[in-house]
């Protein structure tokens, strides 16, 4: 065995030479805590970053197109001839047309809530959308018939079960014997999608596009559109911006949940700068740890640079001494924090309050390059926190540390 390595393990041994020193476990303790914490945080902030992501896009497409109502540009094309252009595009896989409304719903059994309806294309929507993947059971037939698709937590707030009537309640007027009353059509509820998102769940329903332009008396000029590829995105906004001048605006999802991301994003940074600091403590206590056993071992090093040891040799022994510690504090820190994370996702399932999060049970996503980077920082980390005992050992005098001993 190299020398070097022979005399840092030596030194990291307890007195008695049984195991690692008290001194060395806390370190290295401290290391594993630190940096199991950091792995398991990053695996659930990346997981709300990816299922918040997922849920978002889930729900809205890619692309948002809306046109202008009154274009008075003779060589304006139709929202038809419009929607037929963004279908030709290569890098687009779908796209519908959709109309937006709000309205009130009131059920037979006294519950009422404010709702935000969708006009879509039954067949259409299933494309452009995930919604086939939340419908409870895919009554897309009921839904071209003229029945709505309720978010289950909305069903819920109105004690609706499917096959249920309601009254749909919109804010426009129709003139009767008694004069101007409130727009009402009774509705009947064929199926509900789970989401997972509550901001969708408990506000939003989905009607026929056909039924949607006769209850808000309006047209589609609207276009959501499904990429083929989504890291594409971007270019396939900016080339539809360029070449709809019908536009009133080309959007992507990015752009919509721009602030919502960016304050996701933020909230990750900060977290892992943070408990970072645990780490980083634990760094110290590595340095710490260094020094002691430099000032223990006073004589040994003299005595070994008596004998012709070089400054840079001494170095090395206790720059080992020091990545030992980080380095298997790293990896059986990475191994704890994987195993959290899969407890956390596989097993705990542990609840979340879908009004606070929109999401229902902490979502975990255990990313190699979140891995990597706690990997490589731990260890450049307590790589640095070496350096200075390893130098002061390496620089001391064989003369003087004989003396102290004496």
């Amino acid at each position: 065995m190299n020398l070097e390595i022979l005399l840092a393990r030596r030194y990291l041994s307890s007195s008695k030479g049984a195991g690692l020193s008290a001194i060395t476990w806390i370190a290295l303790a401290g290391v594993v805590v630190g940096v199991m914490s950091l792995v398991a945080v990053l695996a659930v902030m990346s997981g709300f970053d990816h299922e918040l992501r997922s849920k978002i896009l889930g729900n809205n497409a890619h692309i948002l197109i809306s046109l202008a109502r009154n274009n008075l540009d003779a060589k304006a094309r139709t929202p038809e001839e419009i929607l037929a252009f963004v279908r030709k595009n290569p890098g687009v896989g779908s796209a519908m047309p959709v109309i937006y409304g709000e309205a009130f719903a009131l059920s037979p059994n006294g519950g009422s809530e404010g709702i935000s309806l969708r006009g879509v294309d039954p067949v259409q929507v299933q494309k452009v959308l995930d919604l086939k993947a939340y419908s409870a059971e895919g009554n897309w037939k009921g839904l071209e018939q003229g029945g709505v698709m309720l978010g289950d937590i909305l069903a819920s707030k109105l004690n609706l079960s499917i096959g249920d009537s309601f009254t749909l309640l919109l804010n426009r007027g129709e003139f009767s014997p008694l004069g101007i009353v409130p727009k009402m059509r009774k509705l009947k509820l064929i199926d509900t999608f789970h989401s997972g998102m509550s901001q969708f769940d408990a506000y939003h329903g989905y009607i026929n596009l056909n039924l949607a332009e006769e209850l808000f008396e309006t047209s589609s000029r609207n276009i959501e559109v499904r990429t083929k590829d989504i890291r594409k995105l971007g270019e396939i906004t900016r080339y539809l911006r360029k070449e709809i001048p019908e536009a009133i605006f080309v959007e992507d999802w990015l752009a919509q949940n721009k602030d919502f991301l960016s304050a996701l994003r933020l909230e990750k940074t900060a977290m892992a700068v943070i408990l970072g600091l645990i780490v980083l403590v634990a760094a110290l206590n590595i340095c710490g740890s260094l020094i002691m056993i430099v000032k223990d071992k006073t004589r040994d090093i003299a005595i070994l640079k008596s004998m012709g040891a070089r400054d840079q040799s001494i170095l090395r022994i206790f720059f080992i001494q020091g990545m030992f510690v980080g380095g298997v504090g790293t990896f059986v820190g990475v191994l704890f924090g994987f195993l959290l994370s899969i407890l956390l996702r596989d097993f705990i399932h542990f609840p979340l309050d879908r009004e606070v999060y929109m999401i229902d049970t902490l979502p975990v996503d255990i990313r190699a390059s979140d891995v990597i980077a706690v990997v490589m920082g731990a260890l450049g980390i307590s790589a640095i926190a070496t350096i200075y005992p390893a130098r002061l050992a390496a620089r001391l005098n064989p003369t003087e540390g004989l003396k102290v001993d004496s």
